[in-house]
């Protein structure tokens, strides 16, 4: 992940933008696009991983959804549901 900015940056400062009048600035801005992409890679890779309750639930066998008390509920927050 930290070479794809660097080698991002060096290959539009020498090759892609070198005719520009400003090739410095371009390969920047290429080089935070690419750094952004990382990013945005990342945080779909946390959200597509699956819940540790709903994993915790299949190996023990037990219901997550509807009629589970509660228990998938938010754990924390202003959305916390009591379960007494």
């Amino acid at each position: 992940m930290l070479t794809i900015p660097v080698i991002t940056f060096y290959v539009c400062f020498y090759f892609i933008f070198s005719n520009k009048s400003e090739p410095l600035a371009w390969s920047g801005f290429a080089a935070v696009g690419a750094v952004n992409v990382i990013i945005a890679a990342y945080v779909y890779s946390a959200f597509s991983e699956p819940d540790e309750v709903e994993v915790d639930a299949k190996r023990a066998g037990t219901v997550v959804g509807k009629f589970d008390n509660d228990a998938s509920g938010p754990r924390v927050g202003s959305f916390k549901q009591r379960t007494d």
